[in-house]
């Protein structure tokens, strides 16, 4: 524990109330983190002292020392950035302090730490005793000296000058070449922006619904830094930064292949990223988050002088400068935000995919006509950018009629929006017309599908056709993205949740809770669980079969055969005993999935 409290609220509190109420906290960090350092390193430099013959224990400390020293730094830099943020503009004319603030507070903290020992130390040596009196004087004058110069300061009587230190620990120059990106090293996307522009949401977006490992740039300096002794890495050149860079992102997915995309923030040195960007080439791509200063304004909820000042700190980096590959406008909703980000976690690719003609389904002919017809009309409608295909059973095999559904999806730009209902509509009559036969129909925009705003059964639909499974129409104009088995399975347990919840329903509601519906919805959930489990299966019987076996503690669900249960649906041949064997397997998949949630 850090000794002595080093709470600084009253010498710093004219310059405090200037900040916004967020900013606070992160003043009292960095005060924090720079006394906790100094109390670090004065244990660090009384243990290299202990015994001077010891080399190994002096190397050791001199390294500690070093990383120690980096940290000073970066917490000093720091508060000095929070503190320059509320200062008023003092005029050219008001006198220059000799020291920005964090060296006084860096003072104050090393003689509050000296007053600590010595008045451990004169407990067993009285003849300490009157040094103490001395440092306590020390630790008074600066307090008081603090609270004037913050007051000067505040009120714009006094000019502070740049808090930067330029260390240059560990700076010599290498001829090694340069590190080349890791084979397991994945996409990597640099978001860069002013203040308060969205780079943190665009992250933590990122993070959460695609499945990205997240860094502050900041943080993979000081970690690949300190790996070295480096003492300062922003007094590196900016190609030695990238290198440094570069070096932790390979460290990093060395130890995690499994990872398929990384995000670093707070992109702000224009030549580093630069230099970044020449040595990863296409694996990186810089987004600058661009917002204007009074949409970012009203959405902080500070004010616009302390914004402005963190933008001049940013913009003396190079924040503006920035080479990105992309712009993203910000500016606009948290969906329209969601819906790029998206599309730069997956960028659309040219989807050459598998067609079969209709006549070639394995489907009874008059559907196959049916089939075919629903082609010849979309065919004449769209240009280069559409995807028409069936999915389930009509392609996988097992259809069967009278109970089978055929299931349409349809990717358009949406231009002819009109005509392809009224396409898909002839084609659900011309189904109803052949024995009832259902059609599940879903026509999407092509942007809604170039983002991935798709529900979790048309993401796995569009995950079976780029393996392999085949489509009607397919435009050769058409660009989606490569949607992966992985960020289905992602998505399942929401897909789970509803399926169990409109099982339940069924179960419990009269009338509704029939053969097919039950049926088929006890098939879904036990689909899904397998998903769950990264098992893939199609086909009513290969399903149940993967589920009994699979599914730790499930059991025997006892269903009735599949013609059986077509049967009682259809003719009512044995409809209750049917019937009761389904409720019963229901019933037993619901409490052990019940179980599962509970454990």
């Amino acid at each position: 524990m850090t000794p002595h409290s080093f709470d600084l609220s009253d010498p710093l509190d004219p310059l405090l109330s200037l900040l916004p109420p967020k900013e606070r906290p992160r003043v009292d960090e960095a005060v924090d983190g720079l006394h906790h350092t100094n109390h670090r390193l004065w244990l660090a430099e009384d243990g290299v002292r202990i015994d001077p013959d010891d080399a190994v224990r002096i190397a050791d400390g001199k390294r500690v020392i070093d990383q120690l020293n980096m940290d000073r730094v970066r917490f000093a830099e720091r508060l000095d950035e929070l503190i320059g943020a509320a200062c008023p503009p003092a005029a050219m004319t008001a006198p220059l302090h000799t020291e920005p603030i964090s060296s006084v507070v860096d003072r104050l903290s090393v003689t509050v730490l000296r007053l600590h020992h010595t008045q451990r130390a004169a407990v067993g040596d009285p003849s300490i005793g009157s040094r103490v009196v001395g440092v306590q004087e020390q630790v008074h004058d600066l307090r008081e000296a603090l609270t004037l110069l913050a007051a000067d300061v505040a009120a714009g009587r006094r000019r502070l000058p740049s808090g930067k230190r330029f260390k240059l620990y560990g700076t010599t120059p290498r001829t090694d070449t340069h590190p080349a990106p890791s084979p397991h090293l994945p996409r990597v996307i640099a978001l860069g922006g002013l203040s308060e522009c969205g780079k943190s949401t665009s992250g933590i977006f990122l993070n959460r619904d695609e499945g990205a490992a997240r860094f502050k740039i900041g943080y993979l300096l000081t970690q690949a830094a300190a790996r070295r002794g480096l003492a300062d890495p922003y007094a590196l050149s900016p190609t030695r930064q990238a290198e440094l860079l570069l070096d932790e992102l390979n460290r990093f997915a060395d130890a995690h292949p499994d990872i398929d995309l990384i995000t670093i923030e707070s992109v702000h040195r224009a030549e580093s990223i630069a230099a970044l960007k020449a040595m990863m080439g296409e694996l990186l791509r810089v987004v600058y988050v661009d917002v204007p200063l009074n949409v970012r304004l009203a959405r902080s909820g500070g004010d616009r002088r302390a914004l402005e000042e963190k933008d001049r700190v940013k913009t003396d980096r190079g924040a503006h400068r920035i080479p990105a590959n992309e712009v993203v406008d910000n500016s606009g909703s948290v969906t329209r935000l969601h819906g790029n980000l998206r599309r730069l976690a997956s960028p659309a690719v040219s989807t050459r995919l598998k067609t079969i003609a209709p006549e070639d389904l394995r489907l009874p002919s008059t559907v196959r006509a049916a089939t075919s017809r629903l082609v010849d009309s979309l065919s004449a409608l769209f240009g280069e950018k559409c995807l028409v295909a069936l999915t389930g059973s009509a392609v996988h095999g097992g259809w069967r009629e009278g109970w089978s559904d055929i299931d349409l999806l349809v990717i358009t730009e949406g231009e002819h929006g009109v005509r392809t209902s009224r396409a898909v509509e002839e084609y659900r009559a011309a189904l109803e017309e052949l024995g009832g036969i259902h059609l599940g129909a879903t026509i999407l925009p092509l942007v809604e599908a170039q983002v991935r705003r798709l529900p979790n059964r048309v993401l796995a639909a569009l995950v079976m056709l780029q393996e392999g499974a085949p489509a009607l129409l397919t435009g050769p104009g058409l660009r989606l993205p490569v949607i992966t088995r992985r960020e289905v399975e992602r998505g399942t347990p929401t897909a789970l949740a509803e399926a169990v919840a409109t099982t339940r329903r069924l179960r419990h509601d009269p009338g509704r809770g029939g053969i097919r519906p039950l049926y088929k919805h006890l098939i879904l959930i036990c689909r899904l669980l397998l998903r769950e489990q990264s098992v893939w299966v199609n086909g009513n019987d290969d399903i149940l079969s993967e589920a009994q076996r699979l599914l730790s503690g499930l059991g025997p669900l006892d269903l009735p055969s599949l013609p059986e249960v077509i049967a009682a649906h259809r003719n009512g041949t044995d409809r209750a005993a049917v019937l009761g064997a389904i409720e019963a397997a229901v019933d037993r998949l619901l409490a052990w999935h019940r179980r599962q949630c509970a454990a």
